[in-house]
């Protein structure tokens, strides 16, 4: 284990101590502020942005960088006449995203206002519509077809119909592209395609790993270690995973190389971009970090999934599910999962009255046990707590047999060095660990789906008609 990580460790899920401190940090910081401030929004939050990253495989991270390349380095132009439908449809898009905005923060702004009070909250209405607009905009035409938009006429045009002539002074911005970045572009203009920019990223991440769910079902796994013990604080966040590699410009390292020799505007600009460009990936990493007593469970994958062929493939099959460091943390987590299933269960009503006696301890105990996963009830289990107690169950099971399994091959390697273990006990372990992933599997829809309800992201009452099984299936244990 190394105390803090390197792009070589992270790409070999090399645990790190400050990876590791930094999750169990990240757990209390989330259920710290749901104590304190009695809400579960961010961490319901987190539970269903979690996928994103866990489900990312190579093939969506390469996918989802040349979408982002070809988007950045777009440079067709959008004139009335060369593309007459984009350019009114980004006139027509600005539009109704500033009406939209318009309308919505009026209801709430405006009402009861007068005199200078009702100006200052229109004009900041205003602006706020029409950096809307342009950041939608920038989300969907591209940041250089948006700049060349920009630096001609009808642009100033285009930006009138968002939200009036305020809006010239980032036209100018744009099409000044030799000059200083004035604030007033910076924070009208910039603030806006920078958060299209990030707009666009977060798409086209959900889009790439929608794409390739099966392989990203196969390194789901390896995301779940790495974001849990190899990745830490010490590698920058990205805005697009792999992105930083292809275009310099869109890199941490990038922007703050810009706050440490640029003027002061072009500080405000590195400093505005890295927070919307970077902050957000921090927080993400950390949320990812804080759902691990929901997804635990996930470090039970791996293994099983290729039959091994040659007597090297079989011989790590075995030595693997006998001693790997891996297959430790399964075994502990079974055993946690063991405890806390006897523990919580003996504070049930459905207990002999003879084990009440210790109700004194139960009641301080079981608030060392995160809620909605590892509180259970043997008399009475939820489907998806079945699955978490069989998967405990077969790693139990798995660490007796490879035992006695690399026992025997160890006896025969005395006779013959070359000699690979049994196929028989090759399959059988290998039947084993593949339904222990097929448990797993199936526990990761039924307990994100679980966690929503539970944190209230859904109002389970709600459950009729065609939907009746998801409040047959959940509705007993909310």
């Amino acid at each position: 284990m190394r105390w803090i990580s390197t792009p070589n460790s992270v790409e070999n899920n090399e645990p790190t101590a400050l990876a590791i401190v930094e999750t169990v940090l990240a757990v209390a910081a989330y259920w710290g502020i749901a104590w304190a401030f009695d809400t579960h929004l961010h961490l319901l939050v987190s539970i269903c942005v979690a996928p994103l990253l866990l489900l990312r495989s190579p093939e969506s991270t390469e996918e989802g960088v040349r979408w982002f390349a070809a988007y950045i380095t777009n440079k067709k132009k959008i004139t009335r006449k060369d593309t007459p439908w984009r350019f009114w449809g980004m006139i027509l898009l600005a539009f109704f995203v500033g009406a939209a905005c318009t309308y919505g923060l009026a209801q709430t702004l405006l009402v009861e206002q007068a005199g200078w009070a009702l100006f200052a909250r229109a004009f900041g209405m205003g602006l706020l519509a029409m950096m809307m607009g342009f950041m939608v905009t920038a989300a969907l035409v591209g940041v250089l077809a948006l700049a060349a938009a920009a630096a001609r006429a009808e642009a100033v045009a285009a930006a009138g119909a968002v939200a009036g002539a305020g809006v010239v002074a980032g036209v100018v911005v744009v099409a000044v592209a030799g000059t200083r970045v004035k604030i007033l572009g910076v924070l009208v203009f910039g603030i806006s395609v920078a958060a299209g920019i990030w707009l666009r990223s977060l798409a086209v991440r959900v889009l790439a790993t929608a794409r390739h769910p099966w392989r990203g079902l196969a390194t789901l796994p390896e995301n779940w270690q790495r974001i849990l013990w190899a990745l830490d604080s010490r590698h920058p966040p990205e805005l697009l995973p792999g992105l930083s590699a292809e275009l310099e410009v869109l890199s941490l390292s990038y922007w703050m190389e810009g706050l440490r020799v640029e003027d002061w505007g072009g500080r405000l600009v590195s400093a505005l971009s890295i927070s919307i460009f970077f902050l957000p990936g921090l927080l993400y990493r950390w949320s990812l970090k804080s759902t691990c007593w929901l997804y635990l469970p996930l470090i039970y994958l791996g293994g099983g999934l290729r039959r091994p062929r040659t007597p090297k493939e079989k011989g790590e099959l075995v030595a693997g599910l006998y001693k790997s460091r891996w297959e430790m943390l399964r075994r502990l987590l079974a055993i946690g999962v063991v405890g806390s299933a006897v523990i919580t269960t003996l504070d049930s009503p459905e207990t002999p009255k003879c084990l009440q006696s210790f109700a004194w301890s139960l009641e301080h105990l079981e608030h060392f046990f995160p809620p909605y996963l590892w509180a259970f009830n043997l008399f009475h289990l939820a489907p998806w707590q079945w699955l978490n107690l069989l998967g405990a169950a077969i790693t139990g099971v798995l660490w007796i047999y490879s035992d006695r399994v690399n026992r025997i091959w160890t006896l025969a390697k005395e006779k013959d060095p070359d000699n690979p273990p049994e196929a028989g006990y090759v399959a059988q372990l290998q039947w084993m660990t593949r339904l222990r992933n097929l448990c797993i599997i199936l526990y990761f829809p039924l307990a994100l789906g679980y966690g929503v309800l539970a944190l209230k992201g859904v109002d389970g009452t709600e459950f009729t008609g065609w939907l009746a099984w998801l409040g047959a299936l959940f509705g007993l244990y909310l």
